[in-house]
């Protein structure tokens, strides 16, 4: 699946777009059209406009090339086979279709199980969905961090949904990042929380730690080695007085 860019075209793109952008606005030219977006759907963008509202045309432009979606017909971008066959093959390509089809689940469930960040295209009320949260959690973790803030704040849900993807704890409400149960879940391990430093007035009350005893300093191994010899001369010098 590839397209040119707007600036920059393939010889052989820039011969598509010159035949394709010649037919005319004439439903006789439907199978020439058909023909040309079946392998290379992107070029409907430059089709005449007569075929941007024909649902034949454009289910066969979005199965080769998802995201020319964005360049077809308002009522194209609310018919739901068009629709559903471009986010299935493209989850991101549901950026593209109108806000009554992004705020309907099932819809929104083909783009999630496509790609999981598409969650950040659906509608509001789709984000706030357990089912399409879980199910986009699933395809990608950061998925979380698109969803409605009810949902991450859900302990219940969150148990539920970081079996699989830990990773997403990253993504949970601030104020259950730290969650023992979370986390547990999340990384295999207990977690307990660092103990908060004693108040003032704790600190008066406490009673103070007993002194720690002075360690004994210790003599290097040169001056232990003076000390053995000196004493060694000294039982010399007591053996010779004594002979």
């Amino acid at each position: 699946m590839s397209k040119p860019s707007d600036t920059v075209f393939h010889e052989e793109d820039q011969r598509i777009i010159e035949s394709i952008s010649t037919y005319r606005n004439d439903q006789r030219d439907k199978d020439e059209i058909l023909t040309i977006v079946e392998k290379h759907g992107w070029a409907l963008r430059y089709a005449p406009p007569l075929f941007k509202y024909s649902e034949e045309i454009c289910v066969a432009a979005v199965k080769s090339y998802p995201l020319v979606l964005e360049f077809i017909s308002p009522e194209m971008r609310e018919n739901e086979k068009v629709v559903k066959q471009a986010v299935t093959l493209c989850g991101m390509a549901l950026l593209f279709a109108t806000a009554k089809m992004r705020n309907r689940k099932d819809v929104v469930m083909k783009a999630v199980q496509n790609c999981g960040l598409a969650l950040e295209f659906a509608h509001p009320d789709q984000k706030k969905q357990p089912a399409v949260v879980f199910t986009a959690m699933q395809q990608d973790a950061r998925a979380l961090q698109c969803a409605d803030d009810e949902l991450k704040r859900d302990r219940k849900f969150l148990l539920k949904a970081l079996v699989n993807r830990p990773q997403a704890l990253d993504f949970v409400h601030p104020s259950l990042r730290f969650d023992p149960e979370l986390v547990k879940i999340a990384l295999g391990q207990e977690y307990h929380p660092p103990k908060s430093p004693p108040s003032p007035k704790e600190r008066a009350q406490s009673p103070l730690p007993a002194p720690k005893p002075k360690p004994k300093s210790r003599r290097s191994r040169r001056a232990l080695s003076m000390e053995r010899l000196e004493r060694q001369k000294k039982r010399e010098a007591e053996i010779v007085s004594k002979a």
